[in-house]
């Protein structure tokens, strides 16, 4: 099992996206909180509330917010071609019909924050 994970600045701008085993999540976050990372944000998936259950155990006193994940695999491929757009013959062919190169995960984790912090703010791309 992987989590996407991605890291905003307090000012909303993208640190780092990324996608970690679901077993590391607690070690990997823990950098991140020492950090002085204000909140979590989870979507709002199947397996949602045992990994804020996981968070809660370890840190009972950070913030998590839960969002909407609705339709953000298909975001998060958006997202991917307008860092990675296609070069080439590439670029001819229909977006739709391409593979990314990389997993999605963690630039479903960076829209889940941005509708957060678009939910808060009205901000909303990092």
């Amino acid at each position: 099992m992987k989590c996407g994970y991605a890291v905003v600045s307090p000012h909303g701008e993208r640190v780092s996206i990324e996608i970690v085993p679901a077993d590391k999540l607690v070690e990997r976050l823990e950098a991140d909180v020492s950090a002085g990372v204000a909140m979590v944000c989870v979507g709002d998936a199947t397996r949602s509330s045992t990994i804020i259950e996981m968070l809660r155990r370890t840190w009972p006193t950070l913030p998590i917010a839960l969002v909407d994940e609705r339709n953000t695999s298909l975001e998060a491929r958006r997202r991917y071609y307008e860092d990675h757009p296609p070069r080439g013959l590439a670029r001819l062919i229909p977006r739709g019909l391409l593979v990314p190169k990389e997993q999605l995960d963690g630039y479903a984790a960076l829209l889940i924050i941005e509708r957060y912090l678009s939910s808060r703010t009205g901000k909303t791309k990092a």
